[in-house]
């Protein structure tokens, strides 16, 4: 399983304008050129699915589905153990396939509604979600490669638990509030990377890096 994160970010390394707002409101603030949207939506094709946390879908209710080219099918993912994600997120629409990890003690009637909308529970654990188990599980379904756009605690929790091989960064003009959301939440231990690309574009730039992976237990 390829496991990569893609991420905006500012010079100080916040993703969002404050805690509970939409990173996609910094594009309407910058005035980001359509070449920056076109290459992440790039970037997105190079696998075959795109995983938020359940907080990401909560706040900006996305579709994840703005990468679609012809030939290729959108496949979506997140994690929701306890079952709290509403019921009339988009996510939850039909149109494209989609993923969500559970665990043993995730509600039935939780369990149930998935199963009605036709979206994949993927069991991945007894009382929480183990990252390692639900990549795998993804994997049994024929999924080999994934990108995460989630906030900060799912990028450090897939990143301490050794899971993540690649990450695509592109840094945006803006310096914000430094109490919003970080690329990466949480302690953790250093992790080596190793810069793999440069581009610029305009004001923009997107830097690619490979990381030195150890795993380790890892859970959601």
């Amino acid at each position: 399983m390829r496991v990569a994160l893609l991420s905006a970010i500012s010079v100080n390394g916040a993703i969002t304008y404050e805690r509970g707002r939409d990173a996609h409101e910094l594009a309407g603030f910058l005035g980001t050129p359509p070449e920056v949207l076109v290459h992440k939506a790039a970037i997105r094709r190079r696998y075959e699915a795109v995983l938020v946390g359940t907080e990401t879908v909560r706040v900006v209710n996305p579709t994840l589905t703005s990468h679609a080219a012809p030939g290729y099918s959108c496949v979506r993912a997140t994690l929701d153990r306890t079952g709290r994600l509403p019921r009339d997120s988009r996510f939850f629409d039909g149109s494209a396939r989609t993923l969500v990890g559970v665990c043993e003690e995730t509600p039935r009637d939780y369990l149930d509604f998935l199963a009605e909308r036709g979206v994949e529970a993927v069991p991945a654990g007894r009382d929480r979600i183990d990252l390692a188990a639900f990549l795998e599980g993804l994997e049994a379904r024929g999924i080999g490669s994934v990108v995460c756009e989630g906030g900060g605690v799912l990028n450090r929790a897939l990143l301490t638990a050794g899971l993540v091989e690649r990450i695509h960064l592109v840094f945006l003009p803006a310096v914000l509030d430094a109490g919003a959301v970080n690329l990466f939440e949480g302690p953790g231990d250093p992790v080596k990377l190793r810069l793999e690309g440069v581009e610029r574009e305009g004001e923009y730039v997107w830097l690619e890096y490979v990381t030195e992976r150890e795993r380790s237990p890892g859970g959601w």
